[in-house]
């Protein structure tokens, strides 16, 4: 197992190509990451705080409510903005098939392509 990990975290193998080599699926390679990893920090927390237990979640910094109204507005902000880019795209996409159709009934071309083509003898 510890093997394994050396030779993907080396960059030897990906690890689609340990779980071949070592006969077993990819969700036993991850564990066997996991676990190794887990160990390692484990043994490195242990040896610079001996006395500390080591803690399993990150814990986040507490925000303010003053920045989390300034990320919500901001936030809000950008949404409006990538809505308004949404209409503009629709509307483009909505006036280039309407000019493409109505070139298509005034001049007899097919402009679009339709969507069954037979195979020309000349592709056999």
């Amino acid at each position: 197992m510890r093997q394994m990990v050396e030779e993907i975290h080396r960059g030897l193998f990906n690890i689609e190509q340990a779980a071949i080599k070592f006969e077993v699926n990819r969700k036993t390679v991850k564990h066997w990451l996991d676990k190794v990893e887990q160990e390692a920090l484990a043994q490195k927390e242990s040896s610079e705080f001996p006395l500390k237990r080591p803690s399993r979640k990150k814990k986040t910094p507490p925000v303010s409510l003053e920045q989390a109204s300034a990320q919500l507005l901001e936030l809000q902000t950008i949404v409006h903005s990538l809505e308004r880019e949404l209409d503009a795209a629709n509307f483009k996409a909505l006036y280039y098939s309407t000019l493409v159709k109505v070139a298509e009934q005034e001049l007899g071309i097919a402009i679009e392509k339709k969507s069954v083509t037979k195979r020309s003898d000349s592709c056999s």
